[in-house]
């Protein structure tokens, strides 16, 4: 069962034919790429990832990759934040194995819901883990060159920002445990954190014309995972010695890899792409003769000529 097109780990140390199953290569991608935000030493999600033999176990998970698929939600087939929530639990449950974990934990005060948990957990060691995760894709409006600031990165769907997104992780996602209610439904499970960890992974992108050489400001990760966009309109300064594809929910984690009858001639991709109405995110393809494969050598987005850069 595919779930989407063929896709690649998105770390530059890793092998891009490594993982066979789109699936793994997605879960080596949350395993190995980099946090989107700087954070406090308090909420590294580092410890997630110590485990040396990572490599290995992914390699099993590759040989029967349906253990992975059939733990899927349904929406996780068609909605990236359920999509990579799932990939989080997996992860959680076949390289972190605690004695218990909860996810999705609502909390309620006077009938109304306050809040979600991600994620409780108790580790084998006895301790207790609030982890919250997102993963997010932003676009820089900003018409600084040099610089974008938290605030002028918005979502594709302009329902979104960078900046409002992390004051509500940090003010009060990250916080729920510390309220009466929080605290009360985690005590209710004997799963009150003693840790929080944050697990923010995603992409920005920035103008096609500085989009390698502009930074982001504080508190984003100067080794960010980034892109470019263009308006429709723009789309001629794409060059026609790449192929193209066009990256689907869930498919926008790791890197794509198309064989040529899956990939788009940049031609093809101009005449799809000439009319769009919502917001496109497209990979760039070249040619690997070392699995005759044609991988991603960068992504962006393309919207229409009409997208509004207020956020």
């Amino acid at each position: 069962m595919s779930l989407c097109l063929e896709q690649r780990s998105g770390y530059p140390d890793n092998q891009p034919e490594q993982y066979q199953h789109e699936i793994v290569r997605d879960l080596s991608w949350l395993i190995h790429s980099q946090s989107l935000m700087q954070l406090p030493d308090n909420l590294q999600p580092d410890w997630l990832f110590n485990d040396n033999q990572v490599s290995d176990k992914l390699a099993e998970l590759d040989q029967n990759p349906q253990k992975l698929i059939s733990g899927l939600r349904q929406q996780a087939h068609f909605r990236l934040g359920y999509y990579f929530e799932d990939l989080v639990r997996m992860y959680l449950k076949y390289f972190i194995q605690p004695v218990d974990l909860k996810s999705n934990i609502q909390v309620f005060h006077d009938k109304s819901t306050v809040g979600e948990y991600d994620f409780l957990m108790q580790l084998k060691d006895g301790q207790k883990i609030h982890l919250e995760t997102a993963v997010k894709f932003y676009l820089c409006t900003c018409g600084d060159e040099n610089i974008c600031h938290t605030n002028h990165f918005v979502g594709p769907n302009r329902s979104d920002r960078l900046d409002k997104k992390w004051q509500r992780l940090m003010s009060h996602q990250l916080n729920l445990s510390r309220t009466e209610a929080g605290n009360d439904q985690a005590e209710a499970i004997n799963l009150v954190p003693d840790q929080r960890t944050l697990l923010l992974r995603g992409y920005l992108f920035y103008p096609y014309s500085h989009w390698q050489t502009c930074q982001a400001d504080v508190p984003v990760n100067p080794d960010h995972a980034r892109g470019w966009w263009l308006r429709s309109s723009d789309s001629e300064v794409l060059e026609d010695n790449y192929r193209y594809t066009i990256l689907m929910k869930p498919c926008w984690l790791a890197p794509a890899r198309a064989n040529f009858q899956k990939s788009l001639s940049f031609k093809e991709l101009l005449e799809i792409t000439t009319h769009i109405t919502t917001p496109l995110l497209i990979a760039r393809l070249s040619y690997n003769e070392g699995d005759c494969y044609w991988h991603e050598s960068d992504r962006g987005f393309m919207v229409p000529d009409n997208w509004n850069l207020q956020p």
